[in-house]
């Protein structure tokens, strides 16, 4: 396998959905204190779907793809859908991982996860400080 899949170099130099909502109904924030990986997802939801999401993301260009690949996937997505998301769901997303870059797979599962938990419990993570 090559360093990077297709779509993890496309969205790492197409990135979509970046960014951050000025008024979202949730925010939620993942960062990994061993590599640096950091995102944050800010999001509307209406009738229990994403209707609008945004990343900001700061680390390596895996964990910049995920980030963009996790807001598309989640666009339009039911929360209960995007519960039910595994490390291998969003490896897929994807199109594979070099096994050191597997840790993203759980990043990306995680803040999606945060995601949703956050509406769930009406928790609204602090706009963190993300290093440019």
């Amino acid at each position: 396998m090559p360093r990077y899949s297709p779509t993890v170099v496309d969205h790492f130099t197409n990135p979509r959905n970046a960014g951050e909502l000025e008024n979202p109904d949730v925010r939620a924030f993942i960062g990994n204190p061993v590599c640096g990986d950091q995102i944050m997802l800010t999001a509307t939801v209406t009738d229990g779907v994403i209707a609008e999401i945004r990343f900001r993301a700061h680390g390596c260009a895996a964990s910049l793809a995920t980030a963009s690949v996790i807001a598309e996937a989640a666009s339009g997505s039911a929360l209960a859908d995007i519960e039910t998301w595994d490390d291998e769901k969003v490896e897929a997303l994807l199109g594979g991982l070099a096994p050191d870059q597997r840790h993203v797979a759980a990043l990306g599962r995680q803040v999606a996860h945060r995601l949703v938990n956050n509406h769930r419990e009406g928790v609204d993570d602090d706009a963190p400080l993300i290093c440019a």
